[in-house]
């Protein structure tokens, strides 16, 4: 069974006329599981199964993720991304169907339209967050150059202020010795 890392995005539980479809994200997709689409639509699996594996299409787009089956088990089920999924659902041929199964076929098609559509928002939300992250980016080094550049400033500052505490202690020390090197104030005045 693959290890969850914690920051593994929940997969999204849909739900067509009471069947559960659990559609993990893989490398950035929404995958539903053709398992479940298959009892959906009451057709076979197997078929469907070796059709997507050899189909020139198709064959790049299918592949394994980790879901939930119908026993509430975590497994590795064979599934297509949401976006590929209504492609597959339209070529399902007509031909040799149970009775009902071609209109479950349409329904799911609408279903799909409307899930797809959320989909699209949301990547719509993202491309707005990530627009907003990007902002913040540029904003957070910009105020990272300003504080690296205000840092120098106040280094420079403190070894100014500790040489003048230097050169203050010095003067302190030294003045009434004579051995002061600074002119006194009244010498500054004649020149």
């Amino acid at each position: 069974m693959k290890e969850e890392s914690a920051l593994t995005i929940a997969p999204a539980e849909l739900v067509f006329e009471e069947t559960k479809l659990t559609c993990p994200i893989e490398d950035g997709h929404r995958m539903v599981p053709v398992k479940t689409v298959c009892t959906i639509l009451d057709i076979d699996f197997q078929t469907q199964d070796s059709w997507l594996k050899d189909h020139r299409f198709f064959s790049q787009l299918y592949r394994p993720a980790y879901t939930v089956g119908a026993d509430n088990k975590q497994r590795e089920m064979n599934c297509l991304s949401i976006f590929d999924l209504y492609a597959w659902v339209s070529s399902v041929t007509l031909n040799n169907r149970k009775p009902g199964s071609i209109d479950r076929q349409y329904r799911l098609l609408v279903w799909l339209r409307e899930k797809m559509l959320d989909v699209y928002k949301s990547v719509d939300v993202w491309i707005q967050e990530n627009k907003y992250e990007q902002q913040l980016l540029t904003l957070k080094e910009q105020t990272e150059e300003q504080l690296l550049v205000a840092m120098q400033t106040v280094k420079e500052l403190k070894a100014r202020a500790k040489e003048i505490d230097t050169t203050i202690e010095d003067i302190r020390m030294n003045r009434f010795t004579g051995q002061t090197a600074l002119p006194f104030p009244e010498n500054e005045v004649d020149k």
